[in-house]
């Protein structure tokens, strides 16, 4: 048993160490050493228990401290497995030669060409009034293109309650640096958007995991939390959900809203990928305006290079929030907030978006027919789609086996809010290969591994 021997070796350096530490640290030189690979399922608490001589309790406490650390991950039913290397899915890192499904960047051969947007600037806007300070809200007629796209989103907001951020991970942070203090407790789906994971980590806030279902998270799951004492922020992607495309109903929002209110409950709406889907669902922030700050993103629409975004919180918090954005950027670039209001002004942005919603029924179609069969969630212009794994492949397993054969995929424990993924998955993005054909290639390789 290679753990044995990796115990033994730590036993012997470290003589005065915990022997839950020992499991935990041969672990981690097992994955360092390259004996561990990524994927490998390791033995059970009671195997690894008689094998050592402690008591299965040193085991889970081993266990529990390296999926601290990020080394293995549980498997409700399947048990133990070692983590690939960590890596940020939602950050861009390039893929090279390999087919990239695990980046959601949606379909940028579809963009707006910049070099036309930049010659049509300079013949109708001042430019060097941009080239100035400006508030850190942004400039009027930015906040009034930004109030026109919040109500892309179904949202009616007023320019003066708006301030434009440098994307929508920008205004994730202004809201949670502004609005909370380190050790208060976020409630997000047990599934959720990675870069929450690392900005709360960042800032001392504690995630709690909500139960949730294919309508999203589910009420009497937050309110079980809410009850339990702690919960100060709400964060939500109610119409496409970051990875499982859940889309919460009109009737369970109302729900969710009014227990947001009886614990007073800020909420984060987050529904960046809401356009590329038809629908005419009300966004949290019409149901509790006072309570609810919403995050207009143009990149994922747009252009990935387009850090423009539009944040609409209630006005009991827009000050603080502007100061947050005065002490940490000044103001979001205000000729990238130009490039935006052209665009929204002058139809480009529809007639960008229409084209990825396009492109977007194609290629789920094609996922449809070749992943046939298969437990696969998707929508009809979702810029990406949620593959549940059968039995017996684990997440990170299928994830490193994947890479293997040239495939980025971007695996269920990178969402998850605890140690154990709820379900094991994969999220497949559409839009990261340029062409339907490459798409097809890599699908057609993950359906021969299924």
């Amino acid at each position: 048993m290679k753990l044995l021997r990796l115990y033994q070796d730590q036993a012997r350096e470290h003589p005065g160490e915990a022997k839950y530490m020992l499991v935990a640290n041969a672990i981690a030189q097992g994955i360092e050493d390259g004996c561990l690979a990524p994927g490998e399922s390791l033995p059970t608490h009671r195997e690894l228990a008689e094998a050592l001589g402690v008591t299965i309790g040193t085991v889970s406490r081993g266990y529990a401290e390296a999926a601290q650390r990020g080394l293995t991950v549980g498997v409700t039913g399947r048990g133990t497995f070692v983590t690939a290397p960590c890596h940020d899915v939602d950050v861009y890192e390039g893929a090279g030669r390999m087919h990239d499904l695990g980046f959601i960047a949606p379909f940028e051969y579809l963009n707006p060409d910049l070099n036309e947007a930049v010659a049509e600037l300079s013949r109708y806007a001042d430019l060097k009034e941009l080239s100035n300070y400006q508030q850190p809200r942004g400039l009027l007629r930015h906040r009034e293109a930004g109030a026109h796209w919040a109500g892309r989103y179904g949202l009616a907001v007023s320019p003066e309650n708006l301030l434009v951020c440098a994307g929508a991970q920008h205004a994730l942070l202004t809201v949670l640096a502004s609005l909370f203090n380190p050790g208060d407790r976020i409630a997000a789906e047990q599934l959720s958007y990675p870069l929450l994971k690392q900005l709360a980590r960042r800032l001392r806030l504690n995630l709690t995991p909500i139960r949730m279902d294919q309508g999203g998270m589910l009420p009497d799951s937050l309110e079980a939390a809410c009850r339990a004492g702690g919960i100060k922020g709400l964060y939500l992607m109610p119409t496409c959900q970051n990875p499982t495309l859940a889309q919460i109903p009109e009737y369970r929002r109302r729900e969710l809203v009014d227990i947001c209110r009886r614990y007073d409950v800020m909420i984060i709406e987050d529904d960046v990928y809401a356009l590329s889907l038809e629908h005419n669902l009300p966004p949290l922030a019409s149901l509790a305006p006072e309570r609810c700050c919403f995050i207009a993103s143009t990149s994922e629409a747009l252009s990935g290079g387009l850090r423009i975004a539009y944040l609409c919180p209630p006005d009991a918090v827009f000050a603080e929030l502007e100061r947050t954005i005065s002490y940490t950027i000044s103001m979001a670039p205000p000729l990238m907030a130009e490039l935006a209001t052209m665009w929204i002004r002058n139809g480009t942005a529809d007639r960008v978006l229409a084209a990825k919603r396009r492109e977007a029924a194609e290629r789920n179609a094609l996922a449809r027919q070749l992943l046939d069969g298969f437990p696969l969630e998707t929508r009809t212009t979702g810029f990406f789609c949620w593959l549940k794994l059968p039995d017996p492949w684990a997440a990170v397993a299928f994830a490193e086996a994947a890479r293997q054969r040239g495939i980025i995929v971007a695996d269920s424990d990178l969402f998850a809010l605890n140690h154990a993924s709820p379900e094991q998955g994969v999220r497949l993005a559409l839009g990261g290969v340029r062409t339907r054909e490459a798409l097809a290639d890599a699908l057609g390789t993950l359906a021969g591994m299924l």
